[in-house]
C-alpha cells in the first residue's frame, strides 16, 4: 500500500460516521453519555477536575466542546463532580511521571488506600491443589 492512500482492506482505517439522535430529548441524552465518557475517561487517566474542565473550555477538543456548548457550563461541572465522587478526587500528582531508571508511572494503576488486594483462596491442609488444563503453574 503507497504512503497515505487508504487500502480498503486495512481493518484499522478511521471511518467516521454522523449518527441521527432522533428527537431533542435523545440528543440531549446522548450528548450527557458523550459528556460522562470524556469525563470518565480522562479522570481515570489522572486528569484533575480543572485539568478536566479545561478540556471542555478549549474549543480544540471538538467532541468535549461540543458537548459544553449542547449542555453548558453548570450540566458540565455537576458531570465532573459526579464524575470525581464516582472515581476520588485526582490531584496534582495524577500526572505520569517517571520513576528513577526510566520506568513510566501511572498514577491511575497505583492502587489506593481504600482498595486492599484481594487475597488467594487458602486450600485446606490435606487437600489436593489442581491446575485448570492447559494452566502452567
Amino acid at each position: 500500500m503507497p504512503y497515505q492512500e487508504p487500502d480498503a482492506t486495512d481493518p484499522m482505517t478511521l471511518e467516521g460516521v454522523e449518527l441521527d439522535a432522533g428527537s431533542a430529548a435523545e440528543a440531549r441524552r446522548a450528548n450527557v453519555e458523550m459528556a460522562e465518557c470524556f469525563i470518565d475517561e480522562f479522570m481515570r487517566l489522572g486528569f484533575s477536575t480543572d485539568r478536566i474542565w479545561r478540556l471542555f473550555a478549549t474549543a480544540g477538543y471538538a467532541g468535549p466542546h461540543r458537548a459544553l456548548q449542547a449542555l453548558g457550563e453548570q450540566h458540565i461541572r455537576a458531570l465532573i463532580e459526579a464524575s470525581t465522587r464516582r472515581w476520588g478526587p485526582r490531584g496534582p500528582h495524577a500526572t505520569p511521571d517517571f520513576e528513577p531508571g526510566g520506568r513510566l508511572r501511572l498514577p491511575v494503576l497505583d492502587p489506593t488506600p481504600n482498595v486492599q488486594p484481594r487475597s488467594a483462596p487458602s486450600i485446606p491442609d490435606g487437600a489436593a491443589a489442581t491446575q485448570p488444563k492447559g494452566m502452567v503453574p
